[in-house]
């Protein structure tokens, strides 16, 4: 009876003691990885430890930490991004206890921890207790891009994102938050007292363009939806390359924010989690593959099925949206460049260049 008791007390210690966390430890960059292209410098500014792209390997780390003295024994086990993992120790020692997994070759979206349990023990087994985690992201897969300014029209649309455009200085971007010396009469009244804050106008510096992607809102596949992923970030490098500033949006998403127009990793981050699940397509995605709600970004008056206002327009799809072929026509019309990738056979009535690339990549 004494040892019994003994182990369940003990049991007990052991349980309220022990803390478990899952984290990002690493990643190994796979074939056609970007990273090996990109400046040092912009990779200083990217997501940490090391942004992850489609193809490359992750190193998952599963970490038990103690308060006080060493504890054990404990297993920890669940998913990661639909992988089963557990692993076990005897003991945690006091400066804790770190497992590693290796995960790979990663799709495009999110990494969802989700079913995580602690078990912990007395050393004989006669008592076991048990927490439950929540769910969450260990980390975020962007898409692969590449460089398509070899290609005429990706050449076409640098000549108007570099040609100054007269007034462009004048034209309203959006909105940011308000900062210390900024002009009173730029204040967005509206959009401060719907958000709580105060927010001003912010308007395009003279000679710099804005080119919008437009992405298809209903992608037939997940392989048509990654490709779609693929080529919009292509177009985002090139364009942030050249000097512009890039909004990245789809009908009935809300697009990125302006105030992340040359943050080549906010747009990757938007196109990671593209798209929402909406009705219409044979696939569906998790629930973290949804793009953030814009929080204070376009003007009040600009709303999901609005297209935001660009001085230029790639179409990127793989169907035939009405809504997409209206937005490129709204630009057009406005006086600015516009042109399409489509993914597939897919026939898009537009009078603008098309180019026509499958799924696979690189192209």
């Amino acid at each position: 009876m004494a040892l019994v008791v003994a182990a369940y007390v003990y049991a007990q210690w052991n349980w309220r003691g022990l803390r478990a966390d899952l984290g990002l430890g690493g990643a190994r960059p796979g074939p056609d990885s970007p990273i090996e292209a990109l400046p040092e410098q912009l990779l200083r500014s990217g997501p940490l430890p090391a942004p992850l792209f489609e193809g490359d390997h992750a190193d998952i780390e599963l970490r038990l930490t103690t308060t006080g003295s060493s504890r054990g024994p404990a297993r920890l086990s669940g998913s990661v991004g639909g992988v089963e993992v557990s692993a076990a120790t005897g003991v945690v020692p006091r400066a804790g206890w770190v497992e590693r997994r290796t995960l790979g070759p990663l799709g495009r979206g999110a990494i969802v921890a989700s079913n995580w349990v602690l078990e912990s023990s007395d050393p004989l087994g006669f008592f076991r207790f048990r927490r439950t985690g929540t769910n969450g992201e260990v980390g975020l897969v962007l898409p692969r891009f590449a460089s398509l300014s070899s290609s005429p029209q990706a050449r076409e649309l640098e000549a108007s994102v570099s040609a100054p455009r007269s007034g462009s200085g004048m034209e309203l971007f959006g909105v940011r938050e308000y900062r210390p010396g900024d002009p009173l009469r730029r204040i967005h009244w509206r959009s401060s007292a719907r958000l709580g804050e105060l927010v001003v106008r912010e308007y395009e510096p003279p000679g710099v363009q804005t080119v919008g992607i437009f992405c298809d809102p209903h992608p037939p596949s997940r392989e048509a939806a990654d490709q779609v992923a693929r080529l919009a970030a292509s177009e985002a490098w090139d364009c942030i390359r050249g000097g512009g500033r890039v909004v990245l949006w789809a009908p009935g998403l809300e697009p990125s924010q302006p105030s992340e127009a040359r943050s080549l990793w906010a747009l990757l981050e938007w196109l990671a989690r593209y798209p929402a699940p909406t009705g219409g397509a044979n696939w569906t995605s998790p629930p973290a593959l949804v793009p953030p709600a814009l929080r204070a970004g376009a003007p009040e008056e600009s709303g999901e099925d609005t297209a935001p206002s660009v001085n230029d327009a790639v179409g990127v799809t793989a169907g035939d949206s009405t809504a997409l072929i209206e937005a490129l026509e709204t630009v057009q019309q406005r006086g600015g460049r516009i042109r399409a990738w489509v993914v597939g056979e897919a026939e898009l009535e537009i009078e603008a260049p098309v180019q026509r690339v499958g799924t696979a990549w690189p192209l």
